[in-house]
């Protein structure tokens, strides 16, 4: 039920403050799980594979193939990725008012990363860590865009 007023002059606008609070909250954990990705990724990319392609055997699918120490360029770009994903989420819900830029620059980067993940499972041999990221971060993606349509007449937009 929403209980805003028809008049906006009347500060009534009940309904409006939850979405935003949720949208708040839900920032503010994207922000922990990504910054402890980034460190994850840093610190234990070969765990991480690992635990992926355990997965992978699990359900009988293709595994990826961990670099060798040398060769790990991808780091190069997944801990700068998770560090920005932790900063929009950070500085969106840091002010007064969430600030819309931020969410939806996250919400196009875990949108980025599932599609790309999605056409490496198909050509890349239907591998279990590209299904699994897509599905992860597609999952963000739209619970992210969720929580923010709920809450998008508070949000501030830049001019």
């Amino acid at each position: 039920m929403d209980r805003r007023a028809d008049d906006k002059g009347m500060p009534c606008d009940y309904g409006r403050a939850i979405e935003t609070k949720r949208l708040r909250l839900l920032l503010r954990v994207w922000t922990v799980i990504f910054a402890l990705g980034a460190v994850d990724f840093f610190v234990f990319p070969y765990l991480t594979v690992r635990i992926l392609n355990s997965g992978a055997k699990a359900l009988g699918m293709h595994q990826v193939v961990a670099l060798n120490a040398g060769q790990d360029f991808w780091l190069t770009l997944a801990v700068p990725y998770m560090i920005l994903v932790a900063a929009f989420s950070w500085i969106a819900q840091r002010g007064p008012k969430i600030a819309a830029q931020p969410v939806q620059f996250l919400i196009l980067a875990k949108v980025s990363s599932s599609l790309t993940s999605v056409a490496l499972f198909m050509i890349g041999g239907l591998a279990y860590a590209f299904l699994a990221n897509f599905v992860v971060d597609g999952a963000i993606a739209l619970t992210t865009l969720w929580f923010y349509r709920a809450a998008r007449r508070e949000l501030v937009y830049p001019v």
